[in-house]
């Protein structure tokens, strides 16, 4: 994907910074039921301006002007954009009121602002309460009613897509759209979270270190810098190159468990971490390497599974990540060579 692909979002004057009074729940603890009460009108009046949608004519308008909203822009950039309402779930039903072929893109777009301008559990009740209208297949049968605009609006979303982009939004609501179990929203997001910047690999080395202090230590000191590095130039000049929005910014009904990264999707940086973790921790421990894998993996899935990046991400995140760690083992293992020499 090239930048042109992806233009930037225009720049504005940022807003003061959304409330965060209440602290966000952790993922496996849900928003209270005052939370979700205040938060369901959002879900009636996004379901309201899904129901107007009739034709794969209005399907397509809406899916335009919904994407156009985010075109370019990180959540963060969203956010900054403008200030969450006092009743945000209040504001999105406004935006249901408005009149005609507007008002399905109008409150999609507005749905969008709120949840990337709220916090804490207002957000993660607004969050659910959308993904309850635009994901009903997640709580079991879809009433006939919103079954056809919903596929309307997904193929229209699909349709606007380019080919390969298309092909790795289905590839990502597949995997994406699985059930949501709280145990295994937890698992995952602690996954995530343990792993994020390689955290998860420094902290083995750093227990391996202590128990075998030589074979440790050596593993340590060499694994790290490359490891650093790898993670280091996907999560800066590579992603900020290529400034691909994340699936939650796509209004594609992805499922976004957690805390919602601020900053760009393509390639993902856990990934990059992961596999360049493993990558480097197969020369020091070869027979541990089907464990190595099989955690980069997990890692990768967990990224498309809480909604933080698409399939496409996670594997050129694998890939970029695998071999910039290999050309800084091999560029400081010259040094080294030349050094003794």
């Amino acid at each position: 994907m090239s930048p042109a692909e992806q233009q930037p979002a225009p720049e504005r004057e940022p807003g003061p910074p959304p409330a965060s009074d209440d602290p966000p729940p952790h993922p496996w603890a849900g928003p209270s039921p005052e939370a979700q009460a205040a938060a369901e009108p959002a879900k009636t009046a996004v379901e309201q301006a899904l129901s107007e949608i009739k034709t794969p004519e209005q399907a397509e308008h809406a899916a335009a002007e919904a994407l156009a909203a985010t075109s370019g822009a990180t959540e963060q950039q969203v956010r900054e954009q403008g200030v969450a309402a006092p009743a945000p779930a209040q504001a999105i039903q406004s935006a249901a009121a408005t009149p005609g072929p507007e008002k399905a893109p109008a409150t999609l777009v507005e749905a969008a602002r709120q949840v990337a301008a709220s916090s804490g559990e207002t957000r993660e009740a607004l969050e659910q309460a959308i993904q309850k209208a635009t994901n009903p297949e997640q709580r079991g049968a879809v009433a006939p009613e919103m079954q056809e605009p919903l596929e309307l609006l997904r193929a229209a979303i699909l349709k606007q897509m380019k080919p390969y982009q298309a092909l790795d939004a289905r590839l990502f609501l597949a995997v994406n759209h699985l059930p949501h179990p709280p145990p295994l929203n937890a698992s995952m997001s602690f996954v995530t979270r343990i792993m994020n910047a390689g955290f998860g690999w420094i902290l083995g080395l750093v227990v391996a270190a202590a128990v075998d202090r030589r074979r440790g230590r050596q593993a340590l000191l060499q694994v790290l810098p490359p490891l650093w590095f790898a993670t280091m130039t996907v999560e800066y000049p590579i992603k900020y190159y290529f400034r691909r929005r994340r699936p939650f910014a796509d209004i594609v009904q992805a499922i976004a468990v957690g805390k919602k990264p601020g900053t760009y999707s393509f390639p993902s940086g856990h990934s990059a971490a992961a596999f360049a973790g493993a990558w480097l921790l197969r020369r020091h421990y070869p027979r541990l390497t089907p464990l190595w894998y099989a955690i980069a993996a997990t890692v990768g899935f967990s990224r498309i599974y809480l909604g933080a990046h698409y399939p496409g991400d996670v594997l050129s995140g694998a890939l970029a990540g695998t071999a910039v760690a290999e050309a800084t083992r091999w560029v400081i293992d010259k040094g080294d060579d030349v050094a003794e020499n």
